[in-house]
């Protein structure tokens, strides 16, 4: 048995590992909805977030980079170098440098001016993405998820801390905190921003409807919301 380390074979099952990780979450990524509305309405793969997918895939693409200059350098090098060698004046594989120079500018130009075939394959990704939102109920107020809760009560549903917590003690909320971020609190009680924001309209729509509020600023955000 050769107990000696393969550098050749370990750098070439690392480098396919890593194209492996790095081809799964390029792929999630392209079908995933914008930042703030997969923040907003929970979305996840495998149980991983959109950000956490988007750490996973910059790091496997510089261990993918890392594996490539090491099977370049340590394995191909001399490979490589021997396509651009010089013979009879000219690069001994002058065409097929040319093709692939060729191809390289084509697809970057075609991809930079919206040309098909590479407009199709972004748009598709933007129709996956985008039918993320349909449907979805969302405020009028911009990364509502990324506020405070007492910023997101004012903000958002226009009344004060103290009416928020009212809103929210039937449903036994743990950690309410007024600086708590609405994503961290949703993370501590397993909902989604937009289920919180859903639950609260909700409580304000009864109010409305039993006439056991005559709040002009929740008569006024529910007269600019979609009712549920």
């Amino acid at each position: 048995m050769n107990n000696k380390f393969n550098w050749q074979s370990f750098i070439s099952i690392a480098l396919l590992f890593a194209f492996i990780f790095m081809l799964i979450s390029g792929i999630v990524l392209y079908i995933a909805p914008e930042g703030s509305l997969s923040r907003w309405i929970g979305w996840n793969i495998l149980n991983l977030t959109k950000k956490q997918w988007e750490h996973q895939h910059t790091i496997f693409s510089y261990l993918f980079i890392l594996f490539s200059l090491l099977h370049i350098f340590k394995i191909n090098w001399g490979l490589l170098i021997s396509y651009f060698q010089f013979e009879k004046k000219h690069f001994t594989y002058i065409k097929e440098i040319i093709i692939a120079l060729v191809i390289v500018l084509f697809v970057f130009i075609g991809t930079l001016f919206n040309w098909k075939p590479f407009s199709s394959v972004i748009n598709w990704g933007s129709n996956i993405s985008d039918n993320y939102g349909l449907g979805v109920d969302y405020p009028n107020v911009s990364d509502a998820e990324k506020l405070s809760l007492d910023n997101f009560a004012t903000n958002v549903f226009q009344i004060s801390y103290s009416d928020f917590e009212a809103y929210t003690k039937e449903y036994e909320f743990a950690d309410l905190d007024k600086n708590s971020t609405v994503i961290e609190f949703c993370e501590v009680n397993d909902i989604t921003p937009e289920e919180l924001y859903k639950k609260i309209k909700k409580k304000m729509l009864d109010d409305k409807t039993t006439g056991s509020t005559g709040n002009s600023s929740i008569q006024s955000f529910l007269d600019n919301s979609t009712i549920l």
